[in-house]
């Protein structure tokens, strides 16, 4: 009897991944990952601020009711409002001819609802500016971290010496984080918005 001649075991030439080839995979992996995380800070942070600026909107927007619902003639032209640490905060609301009694202006190019804006470079006016403080109570019993706004109010007479008519422009920005706009403030908050309104007798 014969012998089968034997058969020569060939090697297959997929072995598996080279090493090489399994550090790039990690590579890549690893830049997809990092890529999804900043996004997702980005986002977190990009909610704060706009929280932020949310807040010193909806402040301005309170102030110049409280503004507003009194008559341009009243004798008596202040009003109070208390924060959440229980500080009164007593509001300057007379009017005067231009530029008005209250916070400094300034002129912004390009602004779409007029020409001037409150300065918040300026130093405050007594009277016509306040630090008000919103509690940051949550639910169940969950604290944060009080925010403080610079609010600030300028009103002038919208005919010279004749206070039938006045503008009400009020503004606000938050102080406890660094944002909204100005000088040595972070680029990515927006600037304060400036409300205006008309009131009358």
């Amino acid at each position: 009897m014969t012998k089968p001649a034997p058969t020569k075991l060939r090697r297959r030439g997929n072995s598996g991944f080279s090493l090489i080839e399994l550090l790039i995979a990690m590579l890549v992996l690893v830049i997809g990952l990092l890529g999804g995380m900043i996004v997702i800070v980005t986002a977190i942070a990009t909610n704060a601020r706009n929280r932020f600026d949310t807040a010193a909107v909806a402040l301005a927007q309170s102030t110049m009711d409280r503004i507003i619902v009194q008559s341009a003639s009243d004798n008596i032209q202040t009003t109070s409002v208390t924060d959440c640490n229980g500080t009164v905060n007593t509001m300057n609301t007379s009017g005067g001819d231009s530029p008005g009694p209250g916070a400094p202006l300034i002129d912004i190019a390009n602004v779409v609802n007029g020409t001037q804006s409150i300065d918040f470079t300026q130093k405050p006016v007594a009277g016509y500016q306040m630090l008000y403080t919103l509690c940051a109570a949550g639910g169940s019993g969950e604290i944060g971290t009080p925010q403080v706004y610079d609010v600030r109010w300028n009103i002038i007479n919208t005919t010279a010496g004749n206070s039938n008519a006045q503008l009400v422009m009020v503004a606000a920005k938050n102080v406890t984080e660094v944002g909204n706009g100005f000088q040595g403030q972070s680029r990515f908050f927006s600037m304060p918005v400036t409300l205006r309104g008309i009131r009358g007798n």
